[in-house]
């Protein structure tokens, strides 16, 4: 293997240089999606390494620095080198890395990047062309952005927890794993691969801010929530039931678990009744529309459970499938590993490590035909390539400018034009994160089958119409529209039109819906050879579970994700809306990026095998390899760190009517400050509490004693007092807060835009901060706003052809 070259050599990302000055999840993370798919990674860790060496899970629960569950999952495919940066001649070898790299990740305190000189203006210096990931709590600009914060912070800033898990009367809950630090890691890989892809047209590089609350804040919650707040000044909060705009929408008991009872629109509501035998009450005509159901979960919710907990969940789950439902069984961890899919799949793939052993991992969270992508090598033993790539007196030379022209681009994707057939949520987000980063995207629908985030409410001014959703204009702003009756041949040889004029095409139908209508990737490879395909069914084009049918809400169940989730020692919560769907659609943009990349490279075209639920697992990569190395199946987690190494952590009462605050204590001199603040109680000065270890046998006591402290004060004074303290604490935001909080109004997270119909609107602005090319957004497409553009003057119809397509409907 020569120098440059990775474990992957052919990898779609072959050729990209990065390097990674990261800890824990988020920018590890981050870097393994570009290492995994071929990109030359080299890890820059401290003389005794990362922090995940140190937080396990362990084999046997002993702990070892080479044998980190976390560590090697997040690690796969890169290159370890030790540098202590805080020493100016290491920190120099650090920067000659720096020179002659396309790519930096990191996701240290702005703070402290400047005071080693490796803030952005430094770096950008030395290197015009660098593309920095810069991925922290709350950003690189703001109030918050000096802040002490972990993962717990800043979950619970964005809104997620109070809006969308947890009990009314108790503490909001976040994923029982590090959700907004996986978040902002797949924010900072398809933005930041997005601004290298550009790097010629807009002048050079630039620094990508990513802030993982604001990510989630944005697209998770203000996508359906701002909107709503913004115009009529309410806003809603965690049932702890399930979803509140449709019913049956929640996870119910069964005889051997858990389902994800899921039956929204009227054919799936009707399958349901026939599985159930058609009882007399599911007949009545007010249960027919889901609106109605949810207004009545407390009577319908009772006759359903006394139904599931007489059955097994897979039992379940097959007789609704076939019945039309989209219903799924919760799976745990170790059912959703095992699962006979995933080995059909090859997802799961066998490492060797020189301490570790052979061992199992996740594998790549989507697949490229030719170069399918995913972990071929172990993480690396700390400092294993000191010598490979540090060895000399220098490192490589620096890389040589890019040669450009004036930048003749505003934004990075300028030039690429995207086919979008994308439905419901995630795959309008993979169009719209491409949209905002200068691509030409166009939403396809047709009105023969409205999409159904178009009849989602509230509507602007309170009149219903599928172009006045305020969260469709939020969940698809970027995209373009036309419409076309794709049922029908003529709009069929229109849409391979477009294609044959584009550089991607996107669809989330399940397998075999494209190809049915023509426009299979082999069919489209005829119009233009060298097309790229996303295609993002539930669970990937191929396997047993290949034709499953879920929405965002119920994906996660076949993940094991949704098993985690819940208040710890009880059963799984439901999350009440799709935060997979976001999710899935900005990684998504990842993978069409990586495939576009490959295209420009080579000159083929690929179509990409997007499984929804294989790249949501990726999330419960903690989990599994505790699975993987101790056979242990992980349960709710409630508010704890996963991987059970800080206490406190966890949210805690404050004054007022559902008022919360996030703390988390990784470090003792952390629990030395807490304990100050407190004026030092004498339960808190106990010999046990004094080292982490104790505090973590010890969490339930130290979390009642703290809660009962906390429950006195401001959520935000209190939160203020602690970080001048040193402990990372944070306020627990509610959807109304989002609007007001002076770090998402600096940061410009939600704006004020007026709509092509003539009406004004809140939607999330551009959640990724990019210092040289700003996002450009404009909200969610009326019905065929650009039909005239694309048929008359893009495809060259003429005005006569053009009315007659109308007239007949098909393009309609």
């Amino acid at each position: 293997m020569s120098h440059g070259e990775n474990a992957m050599g052919k990898g779609a990302l072959q050729g990209i240089k990065v390097v990674e000055l990261g800890q824990g999840v988020s920018a590890p993370y981050c870097a393994k999606l570009f290492a995994d798919y071929g990109a030359d990674v080299v890890k820059v860790e401290p003389t005794d390494g990362d922090v995940a060496r140190r937080w396990g899970p362990f084999p046997g629960d002993v702990p070892h620095p080479e044998k980190s569950g976390l560590y090697h999952f997040l690690n796969t495919n890169k290159r370890g080198v030790r540098l202590d940066v805080s020493r100016s001649d290491e920190c120099d070898r650090l920067r000659e890395l720096v020179a002659g790299a396309d790519v930096l990740i990191e996701n240290n305190p702005p703070a402290r990047m400047q005071g080693w000189g490796l803030d952005y203006g430094s770096l950008s210096a030395l290197n015009p062309d660098l593309v920095m990931i810069s991925i922290t709590p709350f950003g690189q600009t703001g109030p918050y952005r000096d802040w002490k914060a972990y993962d717990l912070n800043a979950y619970h800033l964005t809104g997620a927890s109070s809006r969308y898990c947890g009990l009314p009367d108790q503490a909001p809950l976040e994923h029982g794993t590090f959700a907004a630090d996986f978040f902002g890691a797949v924010a900072g890989a398809a933005w930041g691969l997005a601004a290298l892809h550009g790097l010629q047209q807009v002048g050079g590089g630039q620094q990508v801010d990513v802030s993982c609350a604001e990510a989630i804040a944005a697209t998770f919650v203000g996508a359906q929530n701002i909107g709503a707040y913004a115009q009529d000044g309410v806003f809603d909060r965690r049932t702890g039931v399930g979803m509140s705009l449709g019913a049956p929408a929640t996870i119910l008991p069964c005889r051997d678990g858990h389902v994800w009872m899921l039956a929204l629109e009227p054919g799936q509501w009707n399958g349901l009744a026939r599985v159930m035998g058609n009882p007399d009450w599911m007949q009545l005509e007010m249960f027919q529309d889901m609106f109605t159901r949810a207004q009545n979960t407390d009577a319908i919710y009772p006759l359903i459970e006394a139904w599931t907990v007489e059955r097994g969940k897979q039992e379940i789950m097959d007789r609704c499938q076939e019945a039309g439902c989209p219903v799924t069984a919760v799976y745990d961890v170790a059912e959703a590993v095992e699962h006979p899919h995933l080995a059909e799949r090859d997802y799961l793939v066998e490492l060797e490590h020189p301490e570790l052993g052979r061992f199992r991992d996740l594998g790549a969270p989507f697949k490229l035909r030719d170069v399918p992508g995913g972990p071929t090598r172990a993480a690396p033993l700390l400092g294993q390539h000191d010598a490979e790539v540090l060895g000399g007196e220098t490192t490589a030379p620096p890389k040589t400018p890019t040669p450009r022209s004036v930048a003749k681009a505003s934004l990075p994707l300028e030039g690429i034009r995207v086919a979008n057939f994308g439905w419901v949520w995630a795959g309008p987000v993979v169009g719209q994160t491409l949209a905002f980063l200068g691509a030409e995207v166009y939403k396809i629908e047709s009105r023969t089958r409205v999409d159904f985030m178009r009849n989602l409410p509230p509507f602007a001014g309170g009149v219903r119409d599928p172009d006045r959703s305020l969260s469709n204009h939020a969940c698809w702003a970027g995209n373009g529209g036309i419409t076309l009756d794709l049922k029908r041949e003529e709009a069929r040889d229109l849409a391979r039109e477009l294609i044959a004029k584009s550089d991607l095409v996107i669809e989330n139908f399940g397998p075999g819906v494209m190809k049915r209508w023509g426009l299979g990737y082999e069919d489209l490879r005829e119009v233009k050879s060298d097309i790229v395909m996303l295609s993002m069914p539930a669970a990937g084009l191929f396997g047993p579970l290949k034709d499953i049918r879920t929405y965002g809400l119920s994906l996660t169940s076949t993940t094991g994700l949704d098993s985690l989730s819940g208040y710890f020692g009880g059963p799984p919560l439901p999350v009440e809306n799709a935060f997979a769907d976001p999710y899935n659609g900005i990684m998504g943009a990842f993978a069409a990026l990586t495939a576009l990349r490959r295209r420009d490279r080579t000159g083929q075209g690929q179509h990409v095998d997007y499984s929804q639920q294989e790249a949501v697992m990726q999330m419960v990569g903690p989990a599994f390899m505790d699975y993987e190395m101790n056979g242990r199946v992980a349960g709710p987690f409630g508010n704890r760190h996963p991987l059970a190494v800080a206490a406190p952590h966890g949210v805690f009462p404050c004054a007022g009517e559902d008022r919360w605050i996030s703390i988390a204590v990784l470090e003792d001199e952390e629990w030395r400050g807490l304990v100050r603040a407190m004026n030092r109680p004498d339960w808190a000065t106990a010999p046990e509490f004094e080292h982490t270890a104790g505090r973590v046998e010890h969490l339930e006591a130290i979390h009642e004693k703290l809660a009962e402290w906390t429950a006195g004060f401001d959520d935000r004074a209190l939160a203020e007092q602690l970080q001048r303290a040193g402990v990372a604490a944070a306020p627990v935001l509610n959807v109304a807060d989002l609007l007001e909080d002076p770090h998402y109004r600096e940061r410009g997270t939600f704006i004020s835009v007026r709509h092509p119909l003539g009406f004004d609107e809140t939607l999330y602005g551009g959640y990724v901060k990019m210092s040289r090319t700003p996002a450009r957004v404009e909200p969610g497409p009326a019905m065929g706003q650009d039909n005239d553009f694309v048929f008359k003057e893009l495809l060259g119809l003429s005005e006569e052809r053009y009315r007659e397509l109308v007239e007949s409907q098909i393009i309609y």
